[in-house]
């Protein structure tokens, strides 16, 4: 797992050359598996949005501050969670990777912004996920959620692209008389780095 682990930091720090997909490829899905995804209920789908019910859950998180993501870490952060589902838990134990992960962002009044990166744990830890050994990452019993979304495509790597979604779905709500703010959202994405196409990124706004 460690040399996946490795590989994981490089795709994201640098990306990786074209000639090497098919084998990142291939020891990225034998290391993770299968993708299991969190569950929901849908509750209704509009032409420009839809709306969710994700179930009270435990996930796996990490938080960093800064003036934006960039700068908050977020590699970091995701390699955290990356080695506690590596085994790097009280019970030494591989857990497999699942999807969404989610990154919560608070807005701060002082230009410092919390960010709060999670995995979901898989159902088959969920009654007792193991204890991670990091400090700075801990199980959250995230309660129930109900979220406005939609889907796109393509890369999210900044925070200005993620605002920008975040005002266009804004705005689709705001004309159905739903308001919501900008201060506080997740940014959720599906795919690993070196999937190139059909790729799902979502901003969630809570539902009031």
């Amino acid at each position: 797992m460690k040399g996946v682990e490795v590989l994981v930091t490089l795709l994201l720090v640098t990306g990786a050359r074209a000639g090497v997909w098919d084998n990142i490829v291939a020891g990225f899905n034998s290391a993770f598996g299968n993708t299991e995804e969190a569950p929901y209920t849908l509750i209704k789908t509009t032409e420009n949005y839809i709306e969710r019910l994700y179930p009270a859950k435990k996930w796996v998180c990490t938080t960093a501050t800064g003036p934006s993501k960039e700068e908050a870490e977020e590699t970091s952060m995701f390699m955290k969670l990356f080695r506690y589902i590596s085994g790097q838990n009280d019970r030494s134990e591989s857990i497999p990777m699942t999807v969404p992960v989610t990154t919560e962002y608070t807005h701060g009044d002082s230009g410092t912004n919390t960010y709060t990166m999670c995995f979901f744990i898989g159902e088959d830890h969920q009654a007792d996920p193991p204890k991670p050994e990091d400090e700075t990452v801990f199980i959250e019993d995230r309660p129930a959620l109900t979220i406005y979304t939609r889907t796109v495509g393509g890369y999210m790597r900044t925070e200005s692209r993620w605002m920008d979604e975040a005002a266009r779905l804004a705005g689709f709500l705001q004309d159905d008389g739903i308001s919501v703010s900008l201060n506080h959202m997740y940014w959720v994405g599906y795919d690993a780095p070196f999937k190139f196409w059909n790729r799902r990124n979502e901003v969630w706004f809570r539902a009031n």
